[in-house]
């Protein structure tokens, strides 16, 4: 099961789009996989709050290199779901709460 959502993120997470000035949408197939994430409850997004929480598992079994990507997905996820095309974000720990990473395309990633 930890194999098949490692590769879960991996796909979804490992091919970026390029930041610009416009708004960066995601893949379908990205929007598919968070759902799945989503639905099994390893992943809970609060777009309002641009606000992941994250199974600490799943985060503790992702490479530093993943940990940005999903970071900048989540980050471009949150920016399009508010409609203010700004893109950043805060990651937690889904049970402690305890702040894991923050990313905004300004000030880059910060794993805590």
């Amino acid at each position: 099961m930890k194999r098949f959502i490692g590769v879960i993120i991996l796909l979804l997470f490992v091919v970026l789009p390029a930041f610009s000035a416009d708004q960066i949408s995601l893949t379908k197939n990205q929007l598919d996989l968070l759902s799945q994430l989503q639905n099994q409850g390893v992943v809970s997004v609060e777009p309002n709050l641009n606000k992941v929480l994250i199974d600490p598992g799943l985060w503790r079994n992702m490479k530093f290199s993943v940990k940005k990507n999903f970071a900048a997905t989540m980050a471009i996820y949150c920016g399009n779901k508010k409609g203010t095309h700004l893109y950043w974000v805060k990651i937690y720990d889904l049970y402690s709460g305890k702040k894991l990473a923050k990313y905004s395309q300004s000030w880059g990633f910060k794993v805590y």
